[in-house]
């Protein structure tokens, strides 16, 4: 072996201050110890070898795990990156999620479970699902369920109008909390989205009572009231829709709460009465109106009567469309008959506001109620325009008078009810306002019906005012003849319905009618008796030929009428054709009974009036009976006596339009009022008792 030495030229000079072989710029690149036995074809498979470990060092890329999730089946994988990671895409609305190496599906299984709109429904119940226990047709079941943001936000929206909950409860911090934990999934929506949704839910649920109304056959009786918020100084109209369902139960929904500019005139009540009544289809379908006695009302019917054609629609040319509401009339009787007694309720008033005026005097009054002794009752004053707080009122006194009279000996500031005053009087005028108590919780009634209780009542007050008036105390005559002047004035106004819901009660039939009418006006009887049965007639008359023009009712006696020729074209030949010409000849001679008088000649049903009886229930039986007394029957009974649904309506829109929610929106004001009662009235049972229970 010979050693080997290649020179290269640098092409710069070294510093010759560097000693030698330490610098880089020698010039001398390498040296080869080369062998004489050296191959190049050898020296090139080593470098090969040598490339190969190369790449076995490097590191090598992985391969995409396969996917086994089941929501796979719902996602496109799209191309790999050079990091391994992909993206997968929705097949049914095109949304992505990156996925690869440390990646869940969680994301894509929350998008197909409340997020994909285009999601087909019918896919649904094959993916896996929680359970619960469910109500269903069969009884208690287990069923699957499935989170639904829109259903949650439709129950939060339902929530927020039936408890009147402002619209900003969304932004409170624990009620986002206490949702986050019921439910993650949930998106609390905005105080704005909540407000769309609940204008959404009324928007639906008028379009469902819109097409109910408009299926039934019934003619529907309205109440109206009008109503001024203090906080905006503007009035309200709100509008109640009663009727009975062909179920025959009684219905009543509030149809209409909206802003009625000044003046409240007449003529404005009834355009805007008119104009809601044409919105729901419903003008064509009037059967009664039931308003208060004010004289703004007395010109709004004027007005229906001579500006719009409702009157050419309504039974009996409109005779009984206007009615008075029974629970004012009996509200202004009283308090004329009250004004005589006023000092002596004024002393009871103040009384109960002293006692109650600061806790050392309860415990006062809790004392002489001990010494007494009677049991301690909270005292109570009333509201002087509501007669019958002040009955409840002066009762409440009376059960306490011997407390108030010891309660003069331990209190000696206390000067309002002496030792002399006349409580004997006190208990004379409570025990004759119970008979008007007792009519007006009867009348007041919205759960039943009213129209057939309200003759027999108010003729129960009207002899009880007659008693008054024969009173041994003089100031009980003075009330009873206050009364009475007030009494006749609203009885001339009255009109025939009255005695036909009286009439239509199997209870009472004409029997009723004309015993009260022997007891108040004996020489009226027969001219009043008259008069209703032809009121009667000529009203069932009216349903007799709408019924004719039925195509419904058509198809039916067509269907009946070849029935019958049919079974006699095929019978044998008569011998005795000739004995029945005659006795068909005989009894079309004779005047043909209509229901009405088949129904009065039965025999009455044997029940009190003051017993419980579903007169709604009865009237079901006997529709096959008396198909078409049944359906005027239905209208008629239908017919509230006051106007405590409507003025229930002001109650509610009290805290609805409270001074920190002056600010919604009449379209808001609407849709709050009238869900919030369509609501109840789909609670029923024990649900409504607990709904109550809030209120």
């Amino acid at each position: 072996m010979a050693d080997s030495t290649v020179y290269v030229d640098s092409p710069s000079q070294s510093d010759p201050s560097e000693p030698e072989g330490d610098s880089d710029d020698m010039g001398v690149i390498g040296t080869i110890q080369a062998d004489v036995n050296y191959d190049p074809e050898k020296d090139g498979e080593k470098a090969a070898d040598c490339e190969e470990e190369g790449q076995k060092e490097s590191p090598k890329k992985r391969k995409r795990r396969k996917t086994r999730a089941a929501v796979w089946k719902h996602f496109k994988e799209g191309p790999e990156d050079e990091d391994g990671s992909f993206y997968a895409t929705c097949i049914y609305c095109g949304t992505k999620y990156k996925q690869g190496q440390q990646r869940g599906t969680s994301s894509m299984r929350n998008h197909i479970d409340k997020g994909c709109k285009q999601f087909p429904k019918n896919l649904r119940p094959a993916m896996q699902k929680l359970l619960q226990a469910g109500k269903t047709e069969e009884g208690q079941k287990v069923v699957a369920w499935v989170f639904d943001q829109m259903k949650c936000r439709q129950g939060l929206a339902k929530m927020a109008i039936a408890h009147e909950y402002p619209f900003n409860i969304v932004n409170h911090y624990y009620f986002r909390e206490f949702l986050n934990d019921l439910q993650p999934l949930f998106k609390i929506p905005s105080r704005n989205t909540l407000r769309a949704d609940c204008i959404k839910f009324y928007e639906e649920e008028y379009a469902n009572l819109y097409k109910h109304l408009g299926q039934l056959k019934c003619r529907m009786s309205f109440t109206s009231d009008l109503w001024t918020n203090k906080g905006r100084d503007r009035g309200f109209m709100a509008i109640t829709c009663h009727y009975i369902d062909d179920g025959w139960r009684l219905r009543k929904r509030i149809i209409t709460f909206i802003p009625l500019p000044s003046p409240h005139t007449g003529k404005h009540i009834a355009e805007a009465f008119y104009d809601r009544l044409v919105m729901w289809n419903l003008d064509k379908k009037a059967f009664c109106l039931v308003l208060d006695n004010a004289s703004s009302n007395d010109a709004c019917i004027n007005e229906l009567f001579e500006s719009t054609p409702m009157v050419d629609d309504l039974p009996v040319g409109g005779k009984l469309f206007h009615q008075r509401c029974g629970c004012h009339i009996l509200n202004l009787i009283v308090h004329d008959g009250l004004d005589v007694l006023e000092k002596e309720i004024d002393k009871i008033r103040d009384t109960m506001k002293y006692i109650r005026h600061s806790q050392s005097r309860i415990e006062k009054f809790k004392l002489a109620c001990s010494q007494a002794p009677v049991p301690y009752k909270r005292p109570a004053w009333d509201v002087p325009t509501r007669w019958n707080s002040t009955y409840t009122m002066l009762q409440l006194a009376l059960e306490l008078k011997p407390a108030i009279i010891r309660y003069g000996n331990i209190d000696k500031n206390y000067k309002y009810c002496p030792e002399d005053f006349p409580w004997d009087a006190v208990q004379v005028v409570v025990g004759h306002l119970k008979v008007f108590y007792d009519a007006t919780m009867k009348l007041s009634g919205t759960k039943y019906p009213t129209l057939n209780l309200f003759f027999s009542e108010f003729s129960e007050v009207y002899l009880n005012i007659r008693r008054m008036s024969r009173s041994d105390y003089t100031f009980i005559v003075e009330m009873g003849q206050d009364m009475l002047v007030k009494f006749n004035k609203y009885w001339t106004m009255g009109n025939s319905l009255l005695a036909i819901g009286c009439v239509l009660d199997p209870r009472c039939k004409m029997h009723v009618v004309e015993y009260y009418m022997k007891e108040m006006s004996p020489g009226d009887v027969d001219r009043f008796i008259d008069n209703l049965k032809n009121c009667m007639k000529e009203l069932l008359k009216g349903y007799v030929q709408a019924n004719a023009n039925d195509p419904s009712e058509k198809q039916a006696r067509k269907s009946k009428r070849q029935k019958t020729s049919t079974s006699a074209s095929t019978g044998i030949t008569d011998t005795r054709a000739g004995l029945k010409d005659f006795m068909k000849g005989k009894k079309g001679s004779e005047p043909p009974k209509s229901e009405l008088d088949d129904y009065l000649g039965d025999s009455i049903e044997e029940a009190s009036l003051d017993e419980e009886f579903d007169i709604l229930a009865w009237w079901k039986i006997k529709s096959a009976k008396y198909p078409v007394l049944s359906q005027m029957a239905r209208d008629i009974l239908a017919v509230p006596i006051s106007t405590v649904a409507s003025e229930s309506a002001f109650s509610n829109s009290g805290r609805v339009l409270n001074p920190v929610r002056s600010s919604l929106s009449d379209e808001s004001i609407e849709a709050l009022l009238c869900t919030q009662d369509w609501l109840r009235a789909s609670i029923n049972g024990m649900k409504l008792f607990l709904y109550c229970l809030l209120y």
